[in-house]
């Protein structure tokens, strides 16, 4: 609520804004109509003659945000008169946000009236914006009404005065936290899969694609991370100058490889690679500590490059008639324009209107704009693909063709060449063998790039799954009366689903690749599996029956893979098992070998289906509602035959089923005393 008092001061008469008690709590408490505002050059109001009163006579009403501009040698002196009803709380929070704050103090009177010396805001990190700063300083609201000064130096902008209460302002930072923690898990989850893809396909797309999701992952963590330690810290400008430069590099990087600049435009590659170069020289100085000399470059720097990035999208689309470019130009051409607008924003060159920062619309935008942007890099490596079997298809047909047409040559001349038709017909049948073995070989590699293409959309439906499952919860977090907690528990959820993904299909890629290689070393198989419960939640770890012999239990091998394969056995049992049943794990070591038994309770498995369930992709009927790549009891199989083991079922009936993973032991390689 806003009520309007008679407060005298010297002369002058100003508005007071009244709060209630339930202001401040569910958003912030405007009060930007009440503020004046006193304008000079720096230097001719100090604070002892203005908090005197001797200029009170020239405030006069803020308007608009452009009265409040402060720099290039201007000072402003900001006057408002606060007060608060009886019930309402003693203890506030007074929020400005400011573009490229300078010196800011607020004077606040104290019990006799009189204004002491002002005190410094506060800066929490979850209060980072793109183009502005919020600003905040605790205040204490007496019943009466109270005259505050505000101290404005080398302050480009000011507006958005609000109050909170300390509820509101928990609130507030509890969302942002969840707005932030979003997108660094989304951010991290497109970091990790274009990694993997550059992995299996080797296109350096997805390697650009992967560094600049590495610098806005650093982004994230310089914001949240030194919040860590100490509520009210930020990390060092310098190092967020290094991160930006770094951001800016990556995407120039990124930009350059996406639209072929090398191919279309190679002035455009070069002016990208100066760009790139730049960049890295002004993350040297910023990290000497030279961050805010070079920041106004930085800034004319990165205009000059939204304003290439434009060019070149319009340059490629409407001159080159490059339409395959299309979709990216459109999503580059809305991140160029909405960052050019935010520069000059920061820049003082215009006004945008008012920046909002973080919020549900921000965080859903920004993970779709992620999201179409990871498949846009996607189709065109499927574009390429596509490209590329057209280019084998047509040598293909060419060799046939030859072939025939030798063949008809043949034919011409047997009349003439009678005498070697018996070598002849030699030649034709080696060449016909030749054919059919060319054939095979083809059949071969058109069933390997089958099952490559049915992995790949396999492993593609699982990865959109919690993806999906985090758009979701991000959606909803923003809705009224709908709680944070359970959707950032499901979001965390997701982000293990993501991980587990990864680290099967890594696992497999080791196992398999050129250099597959053991890091073997001295393993204790008790510590492994008691540690092995630790990643569930809490409601499987209550349904885990853990059973470990006394003595030890050492083995020779790689304990990274052995974890993966009795995870993906352990979480198999929790899949396929009643909701309410117990699982249970034992391990028990018999001549020289350990024994790890993995027992369920589900349904049991077809008799059918027993032989095929070791191998690769392969899933059961009775599976197949459950998510799942078929690759875990696969991975476990090759794990242990790599450990000179072996993974076998033991039994399996209506009651569950029971795994067996045989590995050799070692001596203990601790000293018995």
């Amino acid at each position: 609520m806003t009520l309007l008092f008679p407060w005298l001061g010297l002369g002058a008469s100003v508005q007071a804004a009244t709060v209630g008690e339930s202001d401040g709590v569910a958003q912030g408490f405007g009060f930007g109509q009440g503020v004046e505002v006193l304008r000079g050059p720096a230097g001719t109001l100090p604070a002892s003659e203005v908090l005197a009163g001797r200029h009170d006579a020239a405030f006069a009403p803020a308007g608009d945000a452009a009265s409040l501009k402060c720099a290039a040698g201007f000072e402003c002196w900001a006057r408002f008169t606060l007060s608060r009803t009886v019930e309402a709380p003693g203890e506030w929070w007074l929020r400005v946000r400011a573009v490229r704050p300078g010196t800011v103090t607020l004077h606040g009177p104290d019990a006799t009236g009189v204004h002491p010396s002002g005190h410094a805001p506060r800066q929490f990190p979850l209060s980072w914006r793109f183009v502005s700063s919020d600003l905040f300083f605790p205040v204490q609201l007496p019943p009466s009404p109270a005259t505050y000064y505000m101290h404005l130096q080398d302050t480009l902008a000011t507006d958005g005065f609000q109050l909170l209460q300390d509820s509101g302002f928990e609130r507030q930072q509890r969302q942002l936290s969840t707005y932030l923690s979003v997108s660094a898990g989304a951010t991290f989850a497109l970091l990790v899969l274009n990694l993997v893809f550059w992995k299996w396909l080797r296109d350096p797309l997805f390697l650009h694609f992967a560094l600049v999701m590495l610098a806005a992952l650093l982004l994230h963590g310089w914001q949240v991370v030194p919040s860590m330690r100490e509520p009210q810290q930020l990390a060092g400008m310098g190092l967020r100058a290094v991160l930006q430069a770094l951001f800016q590099a990556s995407t120039a990087l990124f930009v350059s490889r996406l639209f072929e600049f090398r191919h279309h435009l190679p002035r455009a590659a070069r002016t990208a690679s100066a760009f790139v170069v730049l960049n890295l020289l002004n993350a040297a100085l910023a990290l000497a500590g030279h961050h805010a000399a070079i920041e106004p470059w930085m800034a004319v720097l990165e205009l000059s490059a939204l304003v290439g990035t434009i060019g070149v999208a319009g340059w490629l689309l409407f001159v080159k008639r490059q339409w395959q470019f299309a979709w990216p130009a459109a999503l580059m051409l809305l991140l160029a324009v909405s960052s050019l607008l935010a520069r000059l924003r920061w820049m003082g060159l215009m006004e945008v209107g008012p920046d909002e920062g973080l919020g549900p619309t921000w965080t859903a935008v920004r993970l779709a704009y992620m999201l179409l942007l990871a498949i846009i890099v996607a189709d065109r490596t499927r574009r390429a693909e596509t490209q590329l079997r057209q280019t084998r298809r047509r040598a293909l047909d060419d060799a046939q063709r030859a072939e025939r047409m030798l063949e008809e040559k043949v034919q011409q001349r047997t009349l003439e060449l009678f005498r070697s038709n018996a070598l002849l017909a030699e030649e034709i049948g080696r060449r016909r063998q030749a054919e059919a073995s060319l054939e095979a070989a083809l059949a071969s590699e058109r069933k390997a790039l089958q099952q490559q293409r049915q992995f790949v959309s396999l492993v593609s439906h699982e990865f959109r799954t919690p993806l999906a499952v985090i758009d979701a919860a991000a959606q909803s977090i923003g809705l009224p009366k709908v709680e944070v907690q359970p959707r950032v528990a499901k979001i965390r959820r997701a982000v293990q689903r993501l991980t587990q993904l990864v680290v099967n299909c890594l696992a497999e890629d080791r196992l398999h690749g050129e250099s597959a290689l053991l890091k073997a070393e001295a393993t204790d198989l008790r510590k492994l599996l008691e540690g092995l419960i630790a990643p569930f939640g809490p409601i499987e770890q209550t349904r885990i029956r853990l059973q470990l012999p006394h003595g030890d239990a050492w083995v020779h091998g790689d304990p990274a893979l052995l974890e993966i394969a009795l995870h993906n056995l352990l979480q198999n049992a929790i899949k396929y098992s009643a909701p309410d049943s117990d699982v249970d794990i034992r391990l028990t070591v018999q001549d020289h070998v350990a024994c790890v038994d993995v027992v369920d309770r589900g349904g049991g498995i077809p008799v059918e289906e027993r032989g095929r369930i070791f191998e690769r992709f392969f899933r059961g009927a009775a599976t197949r509602s459950a998510s799942g790549t078929g690759l875990g009891l696969f991975l476990g199989a090759e794990i242990a035959r790599a450990h000179n083991g072996s993974l076998v079922l033991v039994r399996s009936d209506a009651t569950g089923s029971v795994f067996r993973f045989h590995v050799p032991v070692v001596p203990s390689p601790i000293p018995q005393r």
